[in-house]
């Protein structure tokens, strides 16, 4: 099983990630985020949109910064439950599946798809492998949610880190635990990627078709940079450093380097590795305006629809 085709005439799936509102906000900022997700969906079509789980975590790169404290937000399901019935967008619900036990879990999986109408989850693991959590790992709830929810609509996505060792097997091991679609971290070089997919394809036995989101993040200043070294974005020096060469630049030049890295990617998925599905999830971190991202779609669907090159 994999994620549901595109729902447009659009040759790639489109995917928004929108992150929950703060919950001192209330219901104005629910709208707030309403209105975000609407313009960007009435231009391009979303097929979906991922939601993260936001908890307090500590920062994955010394060249990283934080600005803002850690503040509690609205929980992933219930904004997912505005979107689907407001918009008429499916969503896709971010679940940190270590911190409970496994009957308190089981009871959130069924009563997330029983009163919440969500019919897809993306499983997080802890944030780190020297802590002993309460709850099950990845893997395991994987096969506990294909136990508490006994249905073909049911979609299970696993996080893929594409730079990680030895990701191909882990990879593995999760889609035979139950896992039938992955999403990347946010990348910003395409060579991580295309390394990986020859990974993939290495493995023996092979794994079995399956659909990757890749998740790309446009920026527009330095601040946004340092805050993805905060979350332990790989991004090189020398990118970097033309990225912000030009203040007033930054935005534009992000989209130029998404839109290069995705062709890239996509020349060599149309090579190498078709039998697996790749498409994209947009994730605007930050203050980025609807158009940003809407530009961005845009940049990425005009590459699939370029004739690719014969020579591969």
């Amino acid at each position: 099983m994999s994620l549901p085709k595109t729902t447009t005439d659009r040759s790639v799936a489109m995917y928004l990630e929108a992150v929950p509102p703060l919950l001192r906000q209330g219901a104005a900022g629910i709208d707030m985020v309403l209105e975000k997700i609407d313009a960007i969906h009435r231009e391009i079509g979303l097929d979906g949109v991922n939601i993260p789980e936001i908890r307090p975590e500590s920062s994955k790169s010394n060249k990283g910064e934080r600005l803002r404290p850690f503040e509690p937000r609205v929980e992933p399901r219930e904004l997912a439950k505005r979107i689907q019935e407001d918009l008429d967008v499916d969503c896709v619900i971010n679940r940190v599946v270590v911190h409970l036990a496994w009957e308190r879990q089981a009871e959130w999986f069924r009563q997330t798809w029983e009163e919440y109408g969500i019919r897809q989850f993306v499983l997080v693991g802890g944030e780190s492998a020297n802590v002993h959590y309460p709850g099950p790992s990845v893997p395991e709830t994987n096969e506990l949610v294909h136990r508490v929810i006994d249905d073909c609509d049911l979609r299970i996505g696993n996080i893929c880190i594409p730079t990680r060792m030895r990701e191909a097997e882990r990879m593995a091991r999760k889609r035979a635990t139950g896992a039938d679609f992955f999403t990347t971290q946010i990348l910003y070089h395409a060579r991580e990627f295309t390394d990986f997919l020859d990974e993939i394809e290495g493995l023996d036995p092979p794994l079995a078709p399956t659909t990757l989101l890749l998740t790309l993040c446009p920026v527009q200043s330095q601040r946004n940079i340092r805050f993805l070294h905060w979350l332990g974005v790989s991004l090189s020096a020398e990118l970097e450093a033309w990225l912000t060469d030009d203040p007033e630049q930054v935005s534009e030049r992000s989209l130029e380097h998404l839109e290069r890295m995705w062709a890239q990617i996509h020349q060599h998925w149309h090579c190498r590795h078709r039998r697996f599905s790749v498409g994209i999830s947009l994730a605007p971190i930050g203050q980025i305006p609807p158009m940003t991202t809407v530009r961005l779609a845009r940049n990425l669907v005009a590459v699939v629809d370029r004739p690719v090159s014969r020579v591969c």
